[in-house]
C-alpha cells in the first residue's frame, strides 16, 4: 500500500510541477506592459489568469513535495549518509 502511496505522489511531483513549469513559460511569453493583462494568451486566460492559475499550480506543487518529504524522510536521510559517509546504513 504503501508503494502505491508513493508512487501516486511520485506521479502529482511530476504533474504539478510540470504544469507550473509551464505555466510559468506562459508568463514568461506572455506580452508586457499596460493592456496586456486584458489579452486572452492561451486557452482562454488572461495574463492575469495565468498568474493565478501559476500560483495556486506552485502552492500545490510545494504541499506536494512537503508530502513527499515526510513520507520518504527515512530515505532521504539514509541516501545522504550514504553519500557523505560512502557506507550503506544498517537497519
Amino acid at each position: 500500500m504503501k508503494q502505491k502511496i508513493r508512487g501516486l505522489i511520485s506521479i502529482c511531483l511530476l504533474i504539478s510541477w510540470g504544469l507550473s513549469a509551464l505555466s510559468g513559460f506562459v508568463l514568461y511569453l506572455a506580452p508586457e506592459g499596460q493592456r496586456s493583462g486584458r489579452a486572452i494568451l492561451l486557452l482562454g486566460l488572461t495574463k492575469h489568469g495565468w498568474s493565478e492559475f501559476h500560483t495556486w499550480l506552485s502552492f500545490l506543487a510545494l504541499g506536494v513535495t512537503i508530502l513527499h518529504l515526510i513520507i520518504d524522510w527515512k530515505i532521504l536521510v539514509a541516501v545522504v549518509k550514504y553519500l557523505v559517509k560512502g557506507t550503506v546504513p544498517k537497519n
